[in-house]
């Protein structure tokens, strides 16, 4: 009996020694897959993928004051990008984004506009990880006539635009694909907005039938 209980013994510790290798591979297997999205160097946001594209509710109506006309001013509230830490979008990459969303749609001037666009980039909200990351963009924006240093714009908007799994494998790529979509979203309701009020405007100084 007592035999026996060796053998077993002598049996159970040999497979120890075999199963507790083959859990430290796995652990580390396990680690390297949750440590791999970490990795890599967070890059900036890319003004090109945060210029808003034209559609029916940005489209200028017809001999809008706004054609050609709107200069980019002062520009604040953006962070540089630290690439052992996450991507973040800087004020310098905003600024380039809003010129060419202003291009697009044919606002931009080409010199001394008759309107001076300013923004300040409020509030990014960032999740820390996760699978599918939403970031929300909070930006103001500010019109200024500059014959008569009148405002003629002036609104906070906020847009959220989420960065699913499938997007991209590693976290840092997918949380900057989701900070261009929230800039480009915003931007996007900003020239919609701005539109909207125009035609506002323009219908209450048609006469009336």
């Amino acid at each position: 009996m007592i035999a026996f209980s060796n053998v077993t013994y002598r049996n159970d510790n040999a497979r120890l020694k075999l199963e507790m290798p083959l859990a430290g591979r796995r652990l580390r297997a396990l680690i390297l897959v949750v440590l791999l999205p970490l990795a890599a160097c967070a890059s900036p946001a890319d003004p090109g993928a945060m210029t808003a594209a034209v559609s029916e509710a940005t489209l200028l109506p017809a001999g809008s004051g706004l054609q050609q006309a709107v200069q980019v001013g002062q520009v604040a509230g953006g962070r540089e990008t630290h690439p052992l830490w996450k991507s973040d979008v800087s004020s310098t990459d905003f600024a380039e984004a809003l010129r060419r969303s202003l291009r697009a749609h044919a606002m931009l001037a080409s010199e001394a506009g008759s309107y001076r666009l300013d923004a300040e980039l409020l509030r990014i909200n960032q999740p820390f990880a996760g699978f599918d990351m939403e970031v929300s963009a909070e930006v103001r924006y500010r019109l200024v006539r500059l014959r008569d240093n009148a405002t003629v714009f002036d609104q906070t908007i906020t847009r959220p635009y989420v960065a699913n799994w499938s997007s991209a494998f590693v976290g840092v790529e997918r949380l900057k694909l989701a900070n261009e979509g929230a800039i480009r979203e915003n931007i996007g309701a900003f020239i919609a907005a701005l539109v909207a009020q125009l035609d506002d405007a323009l219908r209450q100084l048609m006469p009336q039938a």
